[in-house]
C-alpha cells in the first residue's frame, strides 16, 4: 500500500522504512587527570594521594602515591618519594622508591638512592646516588 492509502505504483518492491531510532551514545566518563602543582606553588610537608600528581613547582618533605608522581622540567623536589611510578624531568634530591618504574628523562637530575622494579635513565640525564632493581619494591 502506498502513501495516503493509495496503491503502491511499484508492485513487487519492499516498502522503504526508516531505520529504528537509536539511543544516543552515552557521554564518555571523565578521565581523572590527577593533581597539578603549578610553577608558582611551594609546598612543605607530606603529600599523600591515590591520583597522578604533576609537580611543576617546589616541594620539600615527603610524597606518597599509589599512582604516578611526575616532576616536570620546572619542578624542584627535596623529598622522599614513594609511588607506583616516578618520572623525573626536573630536579629531585632525596630517596625514591617505585613499585613499578622509575624514569629519569634527559632534562632530569636526581641525587639520592633509587629502588624500583624497572629503571630507565635517558641519555643526558644526571643521576648521583645508588640504585637497586627489585622484583617489586614496596611503595
Amino acid at each position: 500500500m502506498g502513501l495516503f492509502g493509495k496503491p503502491d505504483p511499484r508492485p513487487g518492491q519492499e516498502p522503504v522504512t526508516a531505520p529504528p531510532a537509536q539511543a544516543p551514545a552515552a557521554a564518555p566518563k571523565p578521565v581523572s587527570r590527577g593533581t597539578v602543582m603549578s610553577e608558582k606553588t611551594r609546598y612543605s610537608g607530606k603529600i599523600e594521594t591515590d591520583d597522578h600528581i604533576l609537580i611543576l613547582g617546589q616541594v620539600d618533605g615527603e610524597i606518597a602515591s599509589t599512582n604516578e608522581v611526575e616532576i616536570g622540567e620546572t619542578g624542584v623536589v627535596t623529598a622522599t618519594i614513594k609511588a607506583k611510578s616516578i618520572v623525573v624531568s626536573g630536579r629531585v634530591t632525596g630517596d625514591c622508591v617505585a613499585s613499578d618504574r622509575l624514569e629519569i628523562r634527559a632534562s632530569g637530575r636526581l641525587n639520592g638512592s633509587i629502588q624500583a622494579a624497572r629503571i630507565a635513565i635517558a641519555d643526558g640525564a644526571e643521576f648521583k646516588g645508588t640504585s637497586q632493581m627489585t622484583g617489586g619494591a614496596k611503595a
